[in-house]
Parts: structure tokens; sequence; C-alpha cells
């Protein structure tokens, strides 16, 4: 296994037939805007929406994916917030209202004033619920928000997504055992955080127990998965302050060195292809 900056690694060729596959197209990581599209068997699901319609759809022209599907079917089939903060939440009307496509909402979000403008199907955390032919686990994680990490899986692969994580669980380990690859975020190196920019409130905030992990944190969630089924981790949700590729690949990778790990820095757009114990990715240059 090996550890590689962003773009290093083999690019697969995505423009062909998809079926068996789970692909995931990174749109956005950071405190910028976060956004997933996970796709298999022909199902779209759109993992948190920082973005907004007109972003959202130029990051996916980008990568090569229409959001016209035609024959009268949804460019998404449905959105699934992690949490309500702007940067995971921002984009959620505009685009569910754009797009008509329902959205998967936890009991710890609330939204009223939204309810009204748009399909909205409640679910349970630690409860598995299924997209069409996709299943979808969500489990609790601690941060300032009621937030989930999920689990989207296709009948033969599965991919974890993790970020806004306050501190590693049990659960958490659990849940990304049963993956082939992962985005885990590794948000700051808590020495920059310690003498950076931000002020003392700020500092509390990111770097205690309902925050973000830190790259110590993550390395020791996993050298925990070492072994398990999770042969890949792409970190992601990196600070621009706090914070370097550098230093997140490095502390992560020591730590599990029969781990694969790569690293997205803040704002990244790619294509990542999930397969049973390794995943490729296509690195695309977007300002």
């Amino acid at each position: 296994m090996g550890w590689t900056l962003f773009g290093s690694s083999a690019s697969p060729d995505l423009s062909g037939d998809s079926s068996g596959s789970l692909r995931a197209f990174v749109l956005g990581t950071g405190s910028s805007g976060n956004s997933l599209l996970v796709e298999a068997d022909g199902v779209r699901i759109l993992v948190d929406a920082g973005l907004g319609p007109r972003q959202l759809e130029a990051r996916l022209a980008a990568l090569g994916v229409p959001l016209d599907r035609g024959a009268g079917r949804l460019a998404i089939d449905a959105i699934v917030p992690t949490h309500h903060h702007g940067d995971h939440f921002g984009g959620v009307e505009k685009i569910a209202r754009a797009l008509q496509c329902p959205v998967y909402l936890h009991r710890g979000i609330h939204a009223p004033r939204v309810r009204a403008r748009f399909e909205v199907r409640d679910y349970d955390m630690g409860r598995r619920f299924h997209i069409g032919s996709l299943e979808v686990t969500a489990e609790h994680v601690p941060h300032d928000a009621p937030q989930v990490a999920l689990r989207v899986a296709s009948k033969e692969h599965a991919l974890g997504i993790a970020t806004d994580v306050g501190r590693p669980t049990h659960a958490l380990t659990a849940l990304l055992a049963a993956c082939d690859a992962a985005l885990v975020e590794a948000n700051h190196c808590s020495e920059m955080l310690a003498f950076g920019p931000y002020p003392m409130r700020l500092r509390q905030r990111v770097g205690g127990g309902f925050g973000h992990l830190s790259n110590a944190q993550t390395a020791e969630l996993a050298a925990k998965l070492v072994g398990s089924r999770l042969g890949r981790i792409y970190l992601g949700h990196l600070s621009r302050s706090n914070n370097t590729p550098e230093r997140a690949l490095e502390t992560v990778a020591s730590a599990a060195p029969r781990m694969n790990v790569s690293v997205l820095p803040h704002g990244s757009v790619c294509a990542l292809e999930i397969r049973r114990s390794k995943a490729f990715q296509l690195a695309l240059p977007f300002d």
C-alpha cells in the first residue's frame, strides 16, 4: 500500500458504462462548500449541498457528468445532508427545488421553513434506508450540530463519508471498517491551530470534542482500521489556515502503513472510482 498527494495516482477511464461500479464525484471539500455525488446502478445521491445549483452543474460538467439524464429521469435522485451548517446545507433548498428531488433529513436537522418547499423524507440515525438500489447507513458522530457519518453502498462496493467529526467513536470506526474507501476529514494540525490566526474561542471550538478531527485523531482512527475491509482513505475538509496537505498525509499515512492514503486539498474537485480494497482517482484542476 502507499500514500499520495492529490492527483498523483492512476486516472481511470470514467466515461464508459458504469454498471456494477460505485463512483463518487467530489465537488467541494472544506469550509467554502462541501458536496459529493455518489453514483451506482443508475442511482445518484448528493451527499451535502454546500454549493449553489450553478456551481453544482459547472463542476459536474467539468468532470463529464451531465445533470440531464434524459427520458424524464431525475438528474439527482436524492440529497442527503449530514447536518445543517451552511457549508454543507446552504444549497439544499435551491438544488432540491431546481432538480425536483427529495431531501432525506435525519431527526437532528430541524428545517420547518423548507419542508413546505420540497419533498422531505425523514429517517432515524443508526438505521439503514434505501434510495433506489443504494443502501445508506447513517451513524451519529459528535459535532456542535447534530451530525452523521454515512456509508453509501451498492451490492458490491461501499463508500464512507465522515467530515465535521469532533472525535473518533466506536460507531464511526465500525461504519468505516465496512467500507472499501472513505472520505475522512483531517481538518487541522493541532500545533498550527494553537499558534494560528484563529481567536481563542474559535480555536477551542475547532479543537474541542465537538469540533473537527485533527491530523493526529484521524491517524488514530486510521490505525484502528488497518486490517479491515477499508483499503483507501481520502483525507478531506483540510483547513487552509491550520493545516497543509503534506502534514495531513505524513501524520495519517505513518500511522497506517498498510493503508492507501491520499489527500484532497481544500476545494478539491475530482472523480473517484470505488473498488474492493482499492480506489483510483481522477484529478482535475479547478479554480
